[in-house]
């Protein structure tokens, strides 16, 4: 017999197995105020349901801002009720975190076969894609197609008031529930561009819709045009044809 072997442990396999029981143990909440309110700041996994079908998995430092942001990304968009969301979520601790428990979650349910987790490498959990994503004039794909923005989102924290163009716009990306993109300063200044800090614009009443009120301020800024996508919109001093996008203004 030899008196001497190798031993190797599957790791990964192992933690998938384990995360999959617990999950299986636990029911799915509503991704609602109240339940996210309840959650503590702990990083771990989540599992996100859409008419309770499994339709993502991911990791977060914290899951509770993670959710939250989620659940304002999912509101904002058309297609699609909230109200049809559920998650389930584990605190895992971070010795674990290097062992990438989202992947290996991922690599389990896809051995299910087609259609689970179909958010997962479909485009739901992307940033801000960059302003060489809508130069480019590929066409939008994946979650963003199916579920394109609410570009008439009412903006119930704007009153109506007097605002210099570059406020109103900070406040618009702060409250959207979705990416608004403006050219904010030139070359590599942390300044605003001047043309925001020298328009002003008169919002004439309260909650207007995102696309009317960028369209209120694109309106005060010669040479400027506001375009919308289907998940996000952005404002540029330009005048320019987006193949994929829809020009909200734009000086004649």
């Amino acid at each position: 017999m030899p008196y001497h072997a190798r031993f190797e442990i599957d790791i990964i396999s192992a933690l998938s197995s384990q995360l999959v029981a617990a999950f299986e143990k636990l029911d799915v909440g509503p991704l609602d105020e109240s339940a996210l309110k309840s959650l503590e700041q702990g990083q771990g996994v989540y599992q996100l349901f859409h008419k309770a079908a499994l339709s993502y998995v991911g990791q977060a430092k914290s899951l509770k801002n993670r959710l939250t942001q989620h659940r304002a990304k999912i509101s904002g968009r058309r297609s699609i009720d909230v109200a049809d969301m559920g998650f389930k979520c584990l605190y895992v601790h971070k010795n674990w975190t290097a062992l990438a428990p989202e992947d290996s979650l991922i690599k389990y349910h896809r051995t299910l076969g087609e259609g689970v987790c179909p958010w997962n490498g479909n485009g739901f959990g992307n940033h801000d894609p960059g302003r060489e994503r809508e130069t480019t004039d590929k066409p939008t794909e994946g979650w963003d197609a199916l579920y394109p923005i609410r570009e008439d989102w009412p903006c119930s924290w704007v009153s109506a008031g007097e605002y210099k163009a570059y406020d109103l716009l900070k406040s618009l990306k702060a409250g959207l529930p979705y990416l608004l993109r403006f050219q904010g300063a030139q070359r590599k200044s942390t300044k605003p561009h001047p043309d925001l800090t020298a328009a002003d614009v008169e919002v004439p009443r309260n909650a207007m819709h995102a696309n009317e009120l960028l369209k209120l301020v694109a309106e005060r800024l010669p040479g400027w045009q506001a375009t919308a996508f289907p998940s996000y919109m952005i404002l540029y001093k330009e005048q320019r044809h987006y193949a994929h996008g829809k020009i909200i203004w734009a000086a004649g």
